[in-house]
């Protein structure tokens, strides 16, 4: 397999930082691209939509979780550069569901590996929220590595 193109996806949780250290290990043996993506989740955009008095909120609210998602993305940055990997970033607000975005995006961008974390969710919790990596594993057009 060929890996020209590393896509991760981070969420700062501890398993999506993990992640984004293998990514950068595997583009810097590889010179691949790295590409590391923050996507904000849609479901709380149209939570805020439905509750909030003032039509503002739902702004404040994307705002806060861009901010987020750019701290995010900025660890990855230092870590990157930290061994001379460079990395492209990108935050995407979801319209759909994480997943799909993940995946969509990795289509777009012809991306030959996904690597994501993964929190370890499982029984009763994970058929509540579902589970992120394992809807990139069943749909992404390419290898996934979920680190745990």
């Amino acid at each position: 397999m060929l890996i020209r193109k590393i896509l991760v996806a981070v969420d700062g949780s501890k398993p999506s930082l993990e992640a984004s250290i293998q990514a950068i290990d595997l583009a810097k043996r590889f010179e691949a691209e790295l590409i590391a993506i923050h996507v904000i989740d849609p479901r709380y955009s149209h939570l805020e939509i439905v509750l909030s008095p003032r039509p503002g909120r739902l702004k404040e609210a994307v705002m806060l979780a861009m901010e987020k998602g750019k701290q995010n993305l900025d660890k990855v940055k230092q870590n990157a550069t930290e061994k001379n990997v460079r990395v492209k970033t990108d935050i995407i607000v979801g319209k759909t569901s994480v997943a799909n975005e993940i995946v969509e995006y990795a289509e777009k961008e012809n991306i030959n590996i996904i690597i994501i974390g993964s929190r370890g969710i499982s029984g009763f919790k994970r058929m509540l929220l579902g589970s992120v990596a394992t809807e990139v594993v069943t749909y992404a057009h390419c290898p996934v590595f979920v680190v745990k």
